[in-house]
């Protein structure tokens, strides 16, 4: 055995080892009812890199097995180090460059052309491993098929690259990878199994002062500010490479450095101008109730829970909150009792000794149909042990709860893909028995087409559940009808104490830079805080305790360019993307044409 394959199976044994004592300990912790933290990160991370140095290469040969190898590792950790909690988004704008400068090989390689989709995808999987291991505390088996589902998705605008980059000149390259990587971003916002986390302008979102400019773009303008960051680097070490270095120097100075400095001066200046004149403003209280998920909130009776809820909320009142804000799913409720329900009654009673107050709650809702209204769109059925039917939806639903009970709601209309949603329902029909039998449904959960702005003391407030608050471009039907800032109900205590739950509140932040909206965000783990329009956090709680905080939130009826044209940079992308894939065969036939010829 040469030394090259001892030290790659030595590395390979200790991975191992990383991964079965990982997945042990997580194992043991599952059955004691302790939550994983960061273990997900060391057992999936080990045991990629462990497969893939058996089934692909040895880094430990040198040359260029070992760049296939550690070079895709460490554009992976560039990346993830520019996403929350890290404060250094502009190692994402070099990310990509080390991918880049691997596909430089001659196509006549053909052990080299094969491996690029390898370097892709081995990029791609470790980003999304070091980035969202947290996924995993959730539910393992989602944590896993979101990190490699993810990854393969990734690799379609990366195989499309590759394809035309050699087909239609080198100068056009640049405008293809743009193109491809802004319309997978743009597309992945808007289907069923959408995922946009890893979103490359979300990246700016560790330090809003450098993102004032996504009022114009939003988030995909930095996307496309730091693709294009990407391709200026690579295209300086390609020619410091080649042996041009006046011409790498140019790049750097000329290209690289204007197309990375010139929008930071611009967000900065826009940071530091005055902030949006406001209409008025309305004193808004945060509540953080912290219960664990996972555990504990089945530990808890449900009015031990509500007992702790009502405290927190009678204090906010006290101090003069105009709304109280509870985060998603703090209460149950079944709407289909017209204003019965128990606790529905409970806060509205303690409502009515505050005349002109809202509560504004997140709430795990159901409604049991009538035989004569039953609502086929979303509906479940239920057979009881006594043959019993129950017709019947649920929903992940805000409200806002005066004196008089419920006085307005709105349906989450986002969902999580696989927990409150069954994508493509209508394509995998067959899998309906099975998804039964597991205890889901293949409705989902009850949505809504447009979004309801709910209304405190004729002040109009956003509500957004949880995930919604990555969609920026779905924000903008809460403007249209009249939103003055936003409230973010969210319950991060699924990904324990990780990165996830940093990285949820940083890319909610960029919202209210694209509207210049302030945000009041009420957590039930943390971080629970108020966000004025240039994405500064005010008031945070610390993670895992219970709190209360209160603040006033200034309200406006601006309207972004961001918020009147939306994602436009993606349909532009998109347009190019499609334009491209229907040029690149003619252009391809007319260079073969000319070689052949000798023209």
């Amino acid at each position: 055995m040469t030394a090259a394959n001892k030290y790659k199976w030595v590395t390979v044994m200790v991975l191992l080892t990383f991964f079965i004592w990982s997945s042990l300990e997580m194992w043991n912790r599952w059955q004691e009812d302790i939550l994983w933290r960061y273990l997900p990160l060391l057992c999936f991370f080990s045991i990629w890199n462990a497969a893939a140095m058996i089934f692909g290469v040895n880094p430990f040969k040198g040359g260029h097995q070992a760049r296939v190898f550690v070079w895709p590792l460490v554009g992976a950790l560039l990346l993830s180090m520019s996403f929350p909690p890290f404060p250094f988004p502009l190692l994402a704008a070099f990310g990509f460059v080390p991918l880049l400068l691997l596909t430089d090989a001659d196509r006549s390689e053909k052990k080299v052309k094969k491996q690029w989709l390898f370097i892709g995808y081995h990029g791609f999987i470790n980003w999304n491993i070091l980035a969202t291991f947290w996924v995993a505390n959730t539910a393992f088996a989602a944590g896993i098929f979101a990190i490699v589902a993810n990854s393969f998705l990734m690799l379609i605008p990366w195989a499309l690259f590759l394809y035309s980059r050699h087909r239609i000149g080198f100068i056009r390259a640049g405008f293809i990878f743009l193109s491809f990587w802004l319309t997978f971003e743009f597309l992945h916002h808007r289907w069923e199994l959408t995922w946009p986390w890893l979103t490359l302008g979300n990246a700016l979102s560790s330090m809003p002062i450098l993102a004032q400019w996504y009022e114009f773009t939003g988030t995909l303008g930095g996307s496309l500010w730091i693709l294009g960051g990407n391709w200026w680097a690579y295209l300086a070490v390609k020619r410091y490479r080649q042996g041009y270095r006046d011409a790498a120097v140019n790049f750097l100075l000329f290209r690289l450095l204007p197309w990375l400095v010139i929008p930071i001066l611009i967000s900065i200046a826009l940071f530091y101008q005055s902030p949006t004149e406001s209409t008025d403003s309305i004193r808004v209280a945060v509540v953080q109730p912290n219960f664990e998920p996972h555990y504990e909130k089945f530990e808890i009776s449900q009015s031990e829970q509500i007992r702790r809820m009502y405290h927190q909320v009678e204090y906010a009142l006290e101090q003069g909150a105009e709304v109280v804000v509870l985060p998603e799913t703090s209460l149950r409720v079944s709407l289909h009792l017209n204003g019965q329900d128990d606790q529905i009654r409970t806060f509205s009673r303690l409502m009515s000794n505050y005349p002109g107050s809202t509560l504004l709650s997140g709430l795990n809702s159901f409604y049991v149909f009538d035989r004569e209204d039953i609502d086929p769109e979303f509906l479940r059925i239920h057979v009881g042990p006594s043959g019993d039917t129950t017709f019947w939806e649920s929903h992940n639903s805000a409200a806002t709860i005066d004196d008089n009970g419920i006085s307005e709601i709105y349906y989450k209309s986002k969902l999580v893909p696989g927990a409150e949603i069954f994508p493509f329902s209508d394509l995998l029909f067959f899998m309906e028995g099975l998804v039964d039998q597991l205890g889901g449904s293949t409705s989902g959960l009850r949505t809504q087409k447009e979004r309801t702005v709910l209304s405190a003391n004729e002040k109009k407030l956003a509500p957004v559940i949880c995930y919604e608050s990555i969609f920026g471009e779905y924000h903008s039907g809460y403007f249209e009808n009249g939103a003055e800032a936003i409230v973010i109900m969210t319950n991060d205590g699924w990904w324990d104490d990780t990165p996830g739950h940093i990285q949820h509140l940083k890319i909610g932040t960029l919202r209210a830079i694209e509207y210049r909206k302030e945000i009041a965000r009420s957590a039930n783990t943390g971080i629970s805080c108020f966000i004025d329009e240039k994405g500064t956090i005010r008031f945070p709680t610390a993670y895992e305790v219970e709190a209360v905080v209160i603040d006033d939130v200034l309200l406006n009826k601006r309207v972004t360019f961001y918020a009147r044209y939306g994602d436009y940079l993606g349909r532009l992308a998109a347009l190019l993307s499609v334009g491209f894939l229907l040029l690149i065969p003619a252009v391809y036939a007319r260079r073969k044409s000319e070689k052949n010829t000798g023209l």
